[in-house]
Parts: C-alpha cells; sequence; structure tokens
C-alpha cells in the first residue's frame, strides 16, 4: 500500500502540471462585465450666437447655421439632445444610425429669434445651454441685453426642438475662479458648497419656470475640472459638455458622458472641410 501511495503522488503531479500548461489564462480585467453595446460615434458641434453683424469665431449667420442642418441632413445625420443619450447609455435605447448634437452655449437672444424658426423648419433638435444671471438680467430689463428671458426660456423648453440644460447660474466668467473651476489652496468642502449653491440654484430656477429639470451642465468656456464633475455627479446630472474637439466614441458606459467633445463652428470656413471632421 505505501508503494503505491508513493507512485501515485509522483504521477498526480505531472498530471497538474500537465492541465495547468494547457489552461487559456485571462486577464484579469476580462472577469469584469464588458459592454456588448456596438460603439456609436457621436460628433456635437458647438455654436454660440447667431446673427447677422460681427461674424466670427463664436458669432455665425442664419444662413450658415440652416445651410449647415440642410447639409447634415443630406449627409443622412439625425440630431438628438442629452435625454436621447441616457435613454441609450442607461436603458439600451438605439440611436440613430448616424446621430449629431447641435448645441448653443449662454442662452443669446438668437435662440428664439434665428434657432427656434430654424429648427422647427426642418423638423430638428438643438440643446441649449444657459447662464442664470443674463436670463434675470434680461427678465428684468425693460429692453434686450442680448439673452433670452425667463418667459422665452419657458417657451423654448415647450417646443419640441430645444432641450434646456445648466451652464450655471453665475460662474461664467475668468475671474480668480476661472469659470467654476477650484481655486488652488481652496478646500473641497468650500468649494463643493460654492458649486451647489450656484448651479444648484439655477437648476431651481429652471425647474420653477419651466418644469423640466436639467439632466447636464456645460462647462464655462470648456474649463473641466474633475473635483466639479465629482460633484455634478453626485447633485444628479448625468453628463457634461466640454470645449475639447473630437468625435465622441460610444459604448455603453455611462461614465463616457461626462466631458463631452465638441467641435465649436465658427463663421467664414468651408462647410464640407468643417464636417468631413466627423469622418476621421
Amino acid at each position: 500500500m505505501k508503494k503505491y501511495k508513493k507512485n501515485i503522488i509522483p504521477i498526480l503531479i505531472i498530471t497538474f502540471l500537465i492541465v495547468i500548461s494547457c489552461m487559456n489564462f485571462k486577464d484579469i480585467s476580462d472577469t469584469y462585465p464588458v459592454s456588448t453595446s456596438p460603439v456609436v460615434s457621436l460628433p456635437i458641434i458647438m455654436y454660440h450666437e447667431v446673427n447677422t453683424k460681427n461674424l466670427g469665431k463664436y458669432i455665425v449667420s442664419p444662413n450658415e447655421l440652416e445651410e449647415d442642418i440642410i447639409y447634415l441632413i443630406n449627409e443622412g445625420y439625425t440630431t438628438i439632445t442629452i435625454e436621447d443619450l441616457i435613454a441609450f447609455e442607461y436603458n439600451d435605447i438605439e440611436l440613430p444610425e448616424k446621430p449629431i448634437m447641435i448645441t448653443f452655449d449662454d442662452g443669446y437672444y438668437s435662440s428664439c429669434k434665428h434657432i427656434l424658426p430654424i429648427l422647427q423648419k426642418h423638423n430638428c433638435k438643438a440643446v441649449i445651454s444657459i447662464v442664470g444671471k443674463y436670463v434675470d438680467e434680461s427678465t428684468k430689463s425693460t429692453y434686450t441685453n442680448g439673452y433670452i428671458n425667463w418667459s422665452q426660456v419657458k417657451e423654448l423648453v415647450d417646443s419640441p426642438y430645444v432641450e434646456i440644460q445648466n451652464h450655471t447660474y453665475s460662474m461664467h466668467e475668468l475671474s480668480k475662479r476661472k469659470g467654476c473651476s477650484i481655486i488652488k489652496g481652496e478646500s473641497y468642502d468650500k468649494y463643493k458648497t460654492e458649486i451647489i449653491e450656484d448651479v444648484g440654484f439655477l437648476q431651481s430656477q429652471i425647474e420653477e419656470k419651466t418644469g423640466y429639470i436639467p439632466k447636464a451642465f456645460t462647462y464655462p468656456f470648456g474649463i473641466i475640472c474633475k473635483e466639479c464633475d465629482e460633484i455634478l455627479e453626485e447633485i444628479g446630472f448625468f453628463a457634461t459638455l466640454s470645449c475639447y474637439s473630437g468625435v465622441n466614441l460610444l459604448s455603453g458606459n455611462q461614465k463616457e458622458l461626462y466631458g463631452l467633445k465638441r467641435f465649436n463652428r465658427p463663421s467664414g470656413i468651408n462647410r464640407v472641410n468643417f464636417f468631413k471632421q466627423f469622418e476621421k
């Protein structure tokens, strides 16, 4: 019996080693769930004001905007909103074959004068991010200060063509803070309080005056702050918009919605060349 045990042990060891050598080990990361959703390319265009004067880096003419939209439609693109992105990432709702997002920052008066009529005419959607302080000042003024008032914000929200998002209440300025970024040496708790008071106040205003609660935050001047992203996610934002250029590649990972890239559209450039960037 002892002799049998002595013979069997080496055989078992050899067998074990042979089995181990034949096994196809995977990287440890393979044990984590991986999205099976196909990768979707999403270009986002960033506009600001639409006007007939002072055309330049941040102002395009109504004709340029309309021709852009006609071009995109002819190329097979379908405009989507932040709500559509959330439905895709969280509920597996499919996006159009060639999605594109059109965004306008700051909430200029042209949102109602030019943008909404063009969207209606071509049955397209757009995202407009407003600065609360500008809207309040316009509402209190007896003359237009270049921005929409709360009545006009409500008109945009009630239309099926515009989605309103948060662009801070009063942090749209290059002061010591530089937008809504954290100041060097500032404590996290103090910073968090200031962000929540400013951004949260505008959230409350928009909900109170329109019934809609914004789901995305647009960084002033595109100055992204990792601490701010954390706070925004904590208080209920699903996405943030940056000013970095590039096409967004979406695979179903919800974190992909933070720091979305956008292409700034200036006036007076070759339209075809501008939109060809999306295909690179």
